[in-house]
């Protein structure tokens, strides 16, 4: 992985750690659904001032054969986690989230042939154990049915990224981000308005998270998935995902005052390990083959 690889992974994270705190506040006043449609209307809002300015550039190409990838992500990964969101606490929904390298390392193996040895996957466990450390385990039946959600839009994460690995080879990481927005923005404002939930809210929380979420979580930093995804391996990159759980335990800690146990700190530092394990390592062999 190139340093910009590892800049992109370490700003997605950010991002995303964040995004769990400010949907939770924006659901405390909008519906998943309708939220949703503002999120993307800012994202898809975005990128139409950065066309029309010219910093970036979209071609003509067959946009229709990204259908299955829009189908996976923004629809169903944003129904299923917004939903999940609405029953669980950010924490708990950081810790499943983290289940995606985990899926992917498996997909790729049948998908895209990709392959790690044994350190690699080593390190992976260590890295699902730290994020298992940091949050907890409680499955209580009252949030069952959230963290079933949760569990779909690791699915719809996971296979998104295996068929972005495939796609960015015919579509720049902004074309397949505007696509995503556009599709996003569509779907979610006809969905709302045919079932006549569409409304408008106007305060502090909810025009700070959609703002947020549609500039920053949604346009910003699927441009950056997108990138990752054409210049690394998902079984490298989606490891950063694991890097989301200690932002959001962070963010816990500054914004709602939660206390951070001792087993979280120590979960905190096996996710690191395993972050810069993986990293340094990819980067010695990528080295080593070269030289040879």
């Amino acid at each position: 992985m190139s340093y910009k690889v590892i800049f992109s992974g370490i700003a997605v994270s950010m991002i995303f750690g964040f995004s769990f705190l400010f949907t939770k506040n924006a659901l405390d006043f909008v519906s998943p659904l309708v939220f949703l449609s503002y999120r993307f209307s800012v994202a898809f809002t975005f990128f139409l001032l950065l066309i029309a300015t010219g910093l970036v550039k979209i071609e003509r190409k067959p946009y229709w054969k990204l259908w299955k990838l829009v189908l996976l992500q923004p629809v169903a990964y944003f129904i299923f986690e917004t939903f999940g969101l609405e029953r669980i606490n950010s924490s708990e929904a950081g810790m499943i989230i983290a289940l995606i390298p985990i899926v992917v390392n498996v997909l790729a193996v049948f998908f895209l042939k990709e392959k790690a040895d044994f350190v690699h996957y080593l390190l992976v466990t260590c890295g699902f154990v730290g994020v298992v450390l940091v949050v907890g385990f409680n499955l209580s039946w009252g949030s069952f049915f959230g963290k079933l959600l949760m569990i779909l839009a690791v699915l719809s994460g996971a296979i998104y990224n295996i068929m972005s690995r495939k796609l960015s080879k015919e579509f720049t990481p902004q074309e397949i981000t505007f696509f995503m927005m556009m599709s996003g923005f569509l779907f979610f404002t006809m969905v709302n308005v045919f079932t006549g939930q569409m409304k408008i809210v106007l305060n502090v929380q909810t025009i700070t998270s959609s703002l947020y979420l549609g500039i920053f979580s949604s346009a910003g930093a699927f441009f950056l998935v997108n990138y990752m995804a054409k210049n690394a391996s998902p079984i490298l990159t989606t490891t950063f995902s694991n890097l989301t759980t200690i932002i959001s335990v962070i963010a816990g800690v500054i914004f709602r005052k939660e206390i951070v146990e001792f087993q979280q700190i120590i979960g905190m530092t096996a996710i690191l390990l395993s972050l810069f394990g993986i990293t340094l390592r990819s980067r010695t062999l990528k080295k080593l083959k070269s030289q040879l």
